[in-house]
């Protein structure tokens, strides 16, 4: 929470407001941020480039997608909005739904739902069983958010001279989302321990949680958020109890990947390598454990992440800044 805090308050600054507002969180550059430069087989095509010289497993792995077109990516009249990966375990092959609208989400599936592929493409031909090539959501949350960082070296493809922002924008996003993610798994809680709360004692409950969650958010003297109907926004708490602090489990993880790659890319792949290879083989902790990643539950665990990625966000604050 400090470290976001700080963040927000440096973007405020960057745009010359005074107070973030709820929808000025999106913006992170006053003259907008990077989007993604090329049509959708374009970039496609880059993404190609980008995962054969990532490594020969990856490499290997999109061909095989761009072969068998598994790719549903532009948005079409009446096509279902959305993105996902799914599985078409008959062939073992992955399956990637999207819709691209020219913004740099474009590039987060061809990194994040790419991350699920790849995992469901690998470990499909390393497990002896189908039924084990995916875990539970809180590990395989981390194939996804892994591969958008550790493809970071490719943004210039994507996003030429903007690159950086987009790099900047991205890394400080991973930290950002983790108190809202936080907030929507304790709201839950309160709600299933107390399910007969009226609507308007749900609202005051988020209400409080986003005062210790979320300091920083302000909605411009809207009633009805201000007063807690954030909530009703998400989802998952209506489809998926209890599913969305996975994210923020994985992506403790899932930065911890990122930093050890900006030290010693090779170790770094090799334990995605060996966590992609596992699938649901193992329990949570056991899965960790081979992987090479400290347990998110222990002490101090998010607090050595959130040092070393302050550290990474300084470092391209210094470049950008030049």
């Amino acid at each position: 929470m400090p470290l976001c805090a700080e963040l927000y308050q440096k973007q405020a600054a960057r745009l010359g407001l005074d107070e973030l507002q709820m929808y000025d969180e999106a913006l992170v550059y006053p003259n907008g941020n990077a989007t993604p430069i090329g049509s959708t087989s374009e970039l496609v095509e880059k993404a190609r480039n980008m995962y054969h010289e990532l490594s020969p497993e990856t490499g290997e792995f999109f061909d095989f997608m761009a072969e068998y077109e598994l790719f549903d990516l532009e948005t079409k009249p009446g096509k279902h909005m959305g993105g996902y990966c799914t599985f078409l375990p008959n062939f073992k092959a992955p399956f990637i739904f999207s819709n691209f609208n020219g913004t740099s989400a474009d590039v987060d599936v061809l990194t994040h739902e790419a991350g699920h592929a790849f995992e469901a493409y690998y470990a499909s031909r390393h497990l002896p069983l189908l039924e084990l090539v995916h875990s539970t959501s809180e590990i395989n949350e981390i194939h996804s958010m892994a591969m958008e960082q550790f493809t970071y070296p490719w943004m210039d493809k994507f996003f030429c001279e903007r690159a950086d922002e987009y790099r900047y924008a991205h890394l400080c996003g991973t930290m950002t989302t983790i108190p809202y993610l936080v907030a929507v798994d304790e709201f839950q809680h309160k709600v299933f321990e107390n399910p007969k709360m009226s609507a308007k004692e749900r609202r005051a409950v988020w209400h409080q949680i986003e005062l210790d969650y979320l300091p920083w958010r302000h909605y411009d003297g809207n009633k009805f958020l201000s007063e807690g109907g954030f909530w009703m926004q998400k989802q998952h708490i209506f489809l998926y109890p209890f599913y969305y602090v996975d994210y923020a489990l994985a992506q403790t993880c899932a930065s911890q990947l990122f930093i050890k790659s900006t030290k010693n890319h090779k170790e770094a792949w090799d334990n995605y390598l060996a966590l992609c290879s596992m699938g649901g083989k193992y329990g949570y902790f056991e899965t960790l454990e081979k992987a090479g990643l400290d347990n998110p539950f222990k002490e101090d665990t998010v607090k050595k992440v959130v040092e070393s990625i302050r550290g990474l966000i300084d470092e391209f604050e210094a470049k950008l800044n030049k």
